[in-house]
């Protein structure tokens, strides 16, 4: 003999959820002075999930308002969907990245300019920056290394030490 089928009632978990909803929804706007709790709807469409909604009327004009959860917040909204949508997603909008000044450099720290201070592997494949002067071979490719050489050529292209240009 098999035990009992036990069957569980499927609508008590929903409701005591959209219970606790509706509590935690109430209890946000509790404090606002004359505010009656119209209705509650567990799966509003507000544009871009489906969320609890809690329609209250309060106010000073006494007038619609839905109470809905955004952000781990409790907002109070106007009752028009259109404009209540509008809201949440102004909400929901990044804001723009705000560019700042750096803030000025210790004087401990060490600044390398990658146009005097390093130069390049020689290797074809590999972009390495290497110190200026430093021997051996690449430790990222092992390549060849970089020569070293007294000559540097200058802004305009023309090659400075020992070059046949420079007479």
């Amino acid at each position: 003999m098999g035990a009992p089928h036990w069957r569980e009632d499927e609508s008590l978990p929903a409701d005591f959820r959209d219970m606790l909803t509706r509590s935690r929804l109430a209890g946000a706007v509790s404090n606002l002075a004359g505010v009656e709790i119209v209705d509650f709807n567990s799966d509003w469409w507000d544009g871009q999930t489906h969320a609890p909604c809690l329609v209250v009327r309060g106010g000073r004009r006494h007038r619609l308002l839905r109470v809905v959860e955004s952000g781990g917040e409790a907002m109070l909204l106007p009752f028009d969907r259109r404009r209540a949508q509008r809201w949440l997603a102004d909400r929901r909008r990044l804001p723009a990245p705000q560019l700042g000044i750096p803030a000025p450099r210790h004087e401990d720290d060490v600044v390398v300019d990658a146009t005097t201070d390093a130069i390049r592997c020689t290797t074809p494949t590999c972009g390495v920056l290497l110190p200026v002067g430093q021997a051996g071979d690449c430790p990222l490719c092992g390549g060849v290394g970089v020569p070293v050489s007294d000559e540097k050529s200058t802004a305009t292209g023309a090659r400075t030490v020992g070059s046949s240009t420079s007479k």
